[in-house]
Formats: structure tokens, C-alpha cells, sequence
């Protein structure tokens, strides 16, 4: 996923109860000023928290800019790091910018969190691949204090060039969604199967408001992007969408 972001604090208002059951529905949402004066019953919001710039062997992490407000029933608020890199000042992901990533990772499981969840959305390249997972490996301790760590994944990992090992993560989601040349073939396998190719890749999906979504048949959770900002009608659309169940 693409998103801006600038240093700027992040204002959740949560007045939804812990210990509630876990939503189907969580949304995404970009670094853009966002009230959620109400949610549709039992759904999420996954917000981006943080941005960790990659360029060349430098990195820069700048925080939300605008603040986001949620009325009562969202049952999870999960914090979103995202990993930039600059296609003019390729990454190798050295073991500085692994620790900035990380540190926001940590930043984000500490604050506006109440969910214990955080995600990275991290599109790595397949020269960033050995990197990448050295990052996960750095991230297990996060885990080990009671974090539950979840990484989105472009929809080819989870299906016909599957890499990232077993058992770093609690929650894989692949983007059904803006995949480019593979789209027919990944579609025509999901319309065949039903579920991706690995299976850690099968309780999660991530999906676009306004884009077709794919049959799913084992989808625990679902998570929703939007272009722009959300609005209270695009939750009817959310409601007639249900296909994978």
C-alpha cells in the first residue's frame, strides 16, 4: 500500500470495550484527517502509524500527520507501520534501517494501541528478501512480550512464489488487489480453490472498496482499502461484499 505521512501525534478516541471477540471487518486507513462517527457492527480500523523512509542505506521514520477519531464499536484499532523505499536509491534493508523499522514497530505496539496487534506493510524486493526476513527475526522478542505481529504481502508470495518462512508471524495478509499482470492467474486460482497456496496466507485477505473481490472460503479476517477517505455509505457496500464467507 502507498501512503504519505509527516510527524504529527495521532489522536485515538476509543471508548470501545477491551475483551470483545476479534471483527471480521478492519479498514484501512491512509494519513488523512479520518472521524469514524460510527462503524458498522463489530468492525476495526487498521491506521497507519508510522512511516520508515528507505533510501539507499539511509532511512527516516516521520509519524501520523493528521489525527484520527473513533466513535464507540470498534472493537480493534491496529497500528500501521509502513516501509517506503525509494525506486532512485535502492535499499539493502542494512542493519541501521532494520533497527528504525523496528523501533517504530515498537513505538507503534506502545502507543494508540489497544488491540495487541501491530502491522508492517513492507512490499520488499526480492534483493530485500534475506534482509526482510532478518527483520522479522529482529521483531520476535516484540512477540515474545505479548504482541501479535501482522505483515501484509503481495498476493504472488502466497501463491506461486511463496518465500517467507513458517512461524515469524501471527497473521499474513496477501493484496487481492491492484496485482497487476498476475491478476487473471491469481483470480482463476482463488475462483478454483478458494484459498491461497500457503496456508498461513489463509486466514486473512486484504481486499479494495471498489475493486472486484475473490471467492474465499476460510477468511477470518478482512482487511478494506479505500483510495480515500471512508464515508458512512461505503459501509452498505462493505455489507452487500460478503462473497468470501
Amino acid at each position: 500500500m502507498r501512503f504519505r505521512s509527516a510527524a504529527f501525534p495521532v489522536f485515538l478516541a476509543l471508548l470501545a470495550h477491551d475483551g470483545m471477540a476479534q471483527p471480521q471487518t478492519l479498514l484501512w486507513v491512509w494519513d488523512r484527517p479520518q472521524l469514524f462517527s460510527a462503524l458498522p457492527e463489530g468492525a476495526g480500523v487498521a491506521y497507519l502509524h508510522a512511516t520508515v523512509q528507505l533510501s539507499g542505506e539511509r532511512s527516516r521514520t516521520s509519524w501520523r500527520q493528521w489525527p484520527l477519531r473513533i466513535a464507540p464499536g470498534a472493537t480493534t484499532v491496529v497500528p500501521v507501520v509502513h516501509v517506503s523505499l525509494d525506486n532512485l536509491a535502492p535499499s539493502p534493508v542494512n542493519d541501521a534501517q532494520q533497527e528504525a523499522i523496528a523501533a517504530a514497530i515498537e513505538h507503534a505496539a506502545k502507543h494508540g494501541n489497544r488491540s495487541g496487534w501491530v502491522q508492517l506493510d513492507f512490499e520488499a524486493r526480492r534483493s530485500q528478501r534475506e534482509a526482510y526476513v532478518a527483520l522479522l527475526r529482529r521483531l520476535q522478542p516484540v512477540r515474545a512480550g505479548g504482541v501479535r505481529l501482522s505483515a501484509t504481502a503481495l498476493a504472488s508470495w502466497c501463491m506461486s512464489d511463496a518465500w517467507l518462512p513458517a512461524g515469524l508471524l501471527d497473521e499474513t495478509v496477501p493484496m487481492y488487489f491492484r496485482m497487476g499482470a498476475e491478476s487473471a492467474r491469481i483470480r482463476q486460482r482463488l475462483d478454483a480453490t478458494g484459498a491461497a497456496t500457503v496456508p498461513a496466507c489463509r486466514d486473512a485477505a486484504g481486499l479494495m472498496l471498489g475493486e472486484a473481490w475473490p471467492v474465499l472460503g476460510s477468511v477470518k479476517r478482512r482487511y478494506v482499502f479505500h483510495a480515500g477517505a471512508w464515508k458512512n455509505e461505503d459501509f452498505e457496500q462493505l455489507g452487500n461484499r460478503d462473497s468470501h464467507k
